[in-house]
């Protein structure tokens, strides 16, 4: 199957609509060849009084149904990419989210809508702001790869265990 890619050139657009994830969406399961889902957009990393784009892949594999990943492409040769709930994500659209490394909160500024994640690493620490469509967005298509709710079904866990018996 090919990679689905889903581009937003936006610099934090503005636009905010109400989304109502659903869970019955339905999305075939694909054992073999794990779908792919990749949105590109800028963040904006915060830094004290100062908002510096970074261009930043959002992917989502179904091979690992719970998680998503934040790639950071600043302009170097060196990437940071973060793993984390995608769950924790979808909450943090609307109310403030997570205890651990990862905390994700809306916000309203200037009508616009944003989501901040907070990323910590020991002492260290950086907040990004992105664009609360781009994350709505994003989440829709990993829903349709796999519906909220159905993850478990998408681990693939029979097919190993089948394997592992077939080989005894």
């Amino acid at each position: 199957m090919s990679e689905k890619i889903f581009e937003s050139d936006d610099d934090l657009g503005c636009t905010r609509k109400d989304r109502k994830y659903r869970k019955d969406v339905y999305a075939r399961r694909v054992d073999i060849h794990p779908e792919p889902v990749t949105f590109r957009t800028l963040v904006a990393l915060v830094k004290e009084e100062t908002h510096l784009p970074v261009p930043t892949d959002l992917r989502y594999e179904s091979d690992d149904p719970y998680s998503v990943f934040m790639v950071f492409n600043a302009d170097t040769d060196m990437t940071v990419e973060w793993e984390f709930g995608r769950e924790l994500l979808l909450a943090g659209e609307q109310r403030h989210s997570g205890v651990g490394d990862v905390q994700v909160w809306p916000s309203e500024i200037f009508d616009c809508g944003l989501v901040y994640i907070s990323f910590r690493s020991g002492q260290e620490r950086f907040v990004v702001a992105a664009s609360a469509e781009a994350i709505g967005v994003f989440l829709e298509r990993t829903f349709e790869v796999v519906p909220l709710g159905r993850e478990a079904s998408f681990l693939g866990i029979e097919s190993v265990v089948t394997q592992l018996l077939n080989e005894a």
